[in-house]
């Protein structure tokens, strides 16, 4: 059924007119007559009773002019979801983040959400090596990460979002808080680290700072997820070495941090998306991103 015809036969029902209707629309009156023609061929019956002095609406007419309306102002909701949707006042995106990342994720949201209150966001914090996995897969819209991190091939393009550096945290009161970083001191610590399993790129950076200072840490336990790291050096299990953004995130009333010094520690991270964005509310969250961090 043409909701054109639709619209045609309320404006007629409600004015009685034809030559008014065909005024409203923008149509000459044959053109009007042609439809409603067609409309009433369509239903089988006939809508209007017609004769030179007025227009009537017949008992089939009445009872289709409440469901015709109903139906032209579906098609109209419809549309305009549509819209809603290219203009994204509504959508969908999903970001995969490696904790160091949280600082500039959060500036991100805070800006977006704002802007596009309607967007549903699922944030998933990943260990790096279920970070690199997702992004081989595609599994995500956008990927707050190391930029070791981003697959080779050219299949992502990706903006620095901030640098990052390695340090020393140890429990609160520590001996060695506030004394010059002296590793020939920590021989007998009792070391925790993330795991090479979870997080190979960090695992091998620590060690890598580790061998560049003639230091063989004491490892006693190595857990999944840095944040657990954290958390065992401010219960007094141990000693670590974390990026400093993680330090801050989690339990820092409870940990010492420690400098330390040399550009192997240094740590730069990205904000990374796969080249062919589909995703219209990503385009937006990307617009966000660039804005932001160039």
């Amino acid at each position: 059924m043409d909701i054109n015809q639709l619209k045609y036969f309320i404006t007629v029902a409600q004015t009685l007119n034809f030559s008014e209707a065909a005024r409203r629309h923008k149509i000459t009156q044959p053109s009007i007559s042609h439809h409603i023609n067609e409309l009433e061929k369509r239903v089988g019956v006939k809508l209007f009773l017609r004769d030179k002095r007025r227009v009537t609406l017949t008992a089939a007419g009445q009872e289709l002019l409440p469901h015709a309306m109903e139906i032209v102002q579906a098609a109209q909701n419809a549309l305009l979801k549509a819209r809603q949707a290219e203009e994204n006042a509504a959508g969908h995106i999903s970001i995969s983040a490696v904790t160091a990342a949280s600082e500039v994720l959060s500036r991100c949201l805070s800006i977006f959400s704002v802007k596009y209150p309607d967007i549903l966001v699922d944030i998933s914090f990943t260990s790096g090596r279920e970070q690199v996995i997702a992004m081989n897969a595609n599994k995500y819209d956008f990927h707050f990460a190391l930029e070791d991190m981003v697959p080779a091939g050219g299949n992502f393009d990706y903006i620095i979002s901030n640098e990052d550096d390695l340090c020393l945290v140890l429990p609160k009161g520590h001996p060695m808080a506030g004394q010059p970083l002296d590793f020939s001191k920590l021989r007998n610590e009792r070391f925790i680290i993330a795991s090479e399993t979870d997080s190979p790129a960090m695992y091998e950076q620590i060690m890598n700072v580790c061998r560049a200072r003639n230091y063989k840490p004491k490892i006693v336990n190595r857990y999944d997820r840095v944040e657990a790291v954290v958390l065992s050096v401010a219960a007094g299990l141990g000693i670590s070495i974390v990026p400093r953004a993680i330090s801050k995130v989690f339990f820092s009333e409870k940990v010492e941090v420690v400098p330390i010094d040399g550009p192997d520690t240094k740590r730069v991270y990205v904000v990374a998306w796969h080249k062919r964005i589909t995703n219209t509310a990503a385009k937006r969250f990307l617009e966000i991103v660039k804005e932001l961090l160039t």
